[in-house]
C-alpha cells in the first residue's frame, strides 16, 4: 500500500490577524508589499479600508474583478505613484501611459509579441537554455547553487537576442532594466507630482540608455539596414494597419525601457517552480513521465506545445501561488458600482494577484500546491477572473505569450536533465512591490537525470 506523501507548508510571509494601521502599511508594504495582506482579506470578496485620507478598496471578487479591469477599465487608472516609477523619457510606455496614447500604443506593439510572432525565436530560445543546462553539468556534485542565478543565465542571453540579434552593445542595458526598480523608498509612494520627481531626479536609470538606444533605432531604421529582425527592429517598423502610424524616437526609446524591464518576469516564475516541484517528488515525477514520453531526452519545438499540457498545469499552479505581479493599485476616476457596492471617485482599488490566487472562497486548500486545479475540466468550472498572473482585460501583460514560451522551453529541458533538492536550513521568503522574487533567493544541488 503506496505511504501518501505529506503535504509540505510553503513558503508565505506571515499573515497579520487584524488590519494594519495606515503608519505599518507604510513601513511593511515598503518592504514588502504581500506581508500588509492581513487574514481578512482572504475571506471577504470586497474589503473597504482606510488610506492616507482616502477610502481604499481591495476587491476580491471576479465580478469586481471583470468591472475594474476589463468592462470599465478607463474609470480605473492605474495610481500616480504605480505609473510614476515606469515614467521615462516620454511618459508612454505600456506601463505608465493611460487612455488614448495607452491604446495607440497597444495597437502598435501586440502583434510583435502574440503567441505566433514569438513562433521563429523558439530554435534560439532553446539553444539559450541548452547552454544553461551545460553550465548546470558542469557543476561539482554537491555544489550550492542559486536556481534563480542559473536561470537568470538564460533570461540574459534570451533578451540580449530578443532585443538586438548578436549586437552585444545592449548587455549593459538588459542588466540595468532586469533589476529596475530595485528598492523603493518613502518618496516612491508619496503623491508628488511627476514635475517634481524629475527635478528630484527620481528613478532616472534609464535616461544614460537613451543614446544608445537612439543609436539602434537610428539603424534599424536605415533603408540599408541588413541587421537582425529583432525585437528594436519590430518596434520601429511597428505601423497601425489603419492610419499608417508609427512610434517616434522618444517613444520607441520608453518601451525598450519598458519591455526591457519585464522581460526578467519568466525569471521570477522559475525560482517558484523548481522550488515547488523539489517539495513535490509527485508532481515532479508525472512531470518527468509526460517529457520522457513527448521529448525522449530531446529538446522541444514550437509543436511541441500542446502536447505538455501538465508542464503547464505546473507553471500556471505556480503562477497561482507566486504570481510576478503580486499587487495592481488603481485610482477611480468617476463614481462607479462594483457588486452592488458604491465605489466614490477619488478612491484607492487594488486588485491582488497574491490574494485572490488565495482566496478561500475562490479556491479549495488555497495554500497548497496542486496542478489538476489548471485540468481543462477544472479549468472550465472557475471563473477566468479568478486567475489572473498577467493581469487581465485590456491591460494584460502584452509579453505573457514569451514568458510562457521561455518557461515551457525551460522547463522542459532542465527537468529532463536534472532534479533539484532544496539546501536544508536556507530561508525562503516571498517578497513582493512590482514583482514577486524569493528575498534571499533559493539555494539548491543539482541531481543529474536522464529521460
Amino acid at each position: 500500500m503506496a505511504i501518501a506523501e505529506a503535504v509540505p507548508i510553503l513558503a508565505m510571509p506571515p499573515r497579520p490577524a487584524r488590519p494594519l494601521s495606515n503608519w505599518q502599511l507604510l513601513r511593511v508594504g515598503l518592504t514588502n508589499t504581500v506581508a500588509a495582506c492581513d487574514e481578512q482579506l482572504f475571506e471577504e470578496p470586497i474589503v473597504e479600508r482606510g488610506f492616507l485620507g482616502r477610502r481604499a478598496f481591495v476587491i476580491s471578487d471576479p465580478d469586481g474583478v471583470r468591472r475594474v479591469l476589463q468592462d470599465n477599465c478607463d474609470n480605473y487608472p492605474r495610481l500616480e505613484q504605480s505609473r510614476r516609477v515606469f515614467r521615462f523619457a516620454a511618459g508612454t510606455g505600456m506601463l505608465c501611459a493611460e487612455g488614448e496614447v495607452w491604446r495607440r500604443h497597444l495597437r502598435l506593439i501586440n502583434p510583435i509579441l502574440d503567441y505566433r510572432a514569438v513562433q521563429a525565436d523558439v530554435p534560439a530560445l532553446t539553444g539559450f537554455a541548452e547552454d544553461a543546462a551545460q553550465f548546470l553539468a558542469s557543476m561539482p556534485p554537491g555544489a550550492e547553487i542559486d536556481i534563480g542565478d542559473a536561470a537568470a543565465r538564460f533570461i540574459a542571453a534570451a533578451t540580449n537576442y530578443l532585443f538586438a540579434g548578436p549586437d552585444r552593445r545592449i548587455e549593459p542595458f538588459v542588466r540595468t532594466m532586469a533589476k529596475y526598480p530595485g528598492s523603493f523608498s518613502l518618496l516612491d509612494v508619496l503623491p508628488i507630482p511627476a514635475a517634481v520627481a524629475r527635478l528630484l531626479g527620481l528613478r532616472n536609470e534609464g535616461q544614460r540608455f537613451e543614446p544608445l538606444l537612439l543609436e539602434l533605432i537610428a539603424e534599424r531604421r536605415a533603408a540599408d539596414y541588413t541587421g537582425s529582425k529583432d525585437l528594436l527592429w519590430r518596434l520601429v517598423q511597428a505601423q497601425d494597419r489603419a492610419s499608417g502610424d508609427r512610434l517616434g524616437d522618444a517613444e520607441l526609446c520608453d518601451e525598450a525601457l519598458t519591455l526591457a524591464n519585464t522581460a526578467v518576469t519568466p525569471l521570477r516564475v522559475l525560482n517558484w517552480i523548481w522550488y515547488l516541484l523539489a517539495l513535490h517528488p509527485a508532481v515532479e515525477r508525472r512531470l518527468h513521465a509526460e517529457l520522457d514520453a513527448v521529448l525522449s531526452g530531446r529538446s522541444p519545438d514550437f509543436d511541441d506545445f500542446p502536447a505538455l499540457p501538465y508542464l503547464r498545469q505546473v507553471i500556471d499552479e505556480t503562477m497561482r501561488l507566486y504570481p510576478p505581479l503580486p499587487v495592481m493599485m488603481r485610482t477611480v476616476a468617476a463614481d462607479d458600482v462594483v457588486c452592488g457596492r458604491p465605489i466614490p471617485r477619488r478612491s484607492i482599488v487594488t486588485i491582488a494577484p497574491w490574494i485572490i490566487h488565495r482566496h478561500r472562497r475562490l479556491w479549495d486548500e488555497p495554500d497548497r500546491f496542486d496542478p489538476d486545479r489548471f485540468s481543462p475540466e477544472n479549468a472550465r468550472s472557475r471563473s477566468r477572473y479568478a486567475y489572473i498572473p498577467f493581469s487581465i482585460g485590456p491591460h494584460i501583460c502584452t509579453g505573457a505569450p514569451l514568458s510562457i514560451v521561455q518557461m515551457t522551453i525551460l522547463v522542459a529541458i532542465w527537468a529532463q536533465r536534472f532534479r533539484f533538492h532544496l539546501v536544508p536550513g536556507h530561508p525562503v521568503e516571498p517578497i513582493g512591490w512590482t514583482s514577486l522574487r524569493p528575498a534571499h533567493g533559493i539555494k539548491v544541488t543539482v541531481e543529474a537525470r536522464k529521460a
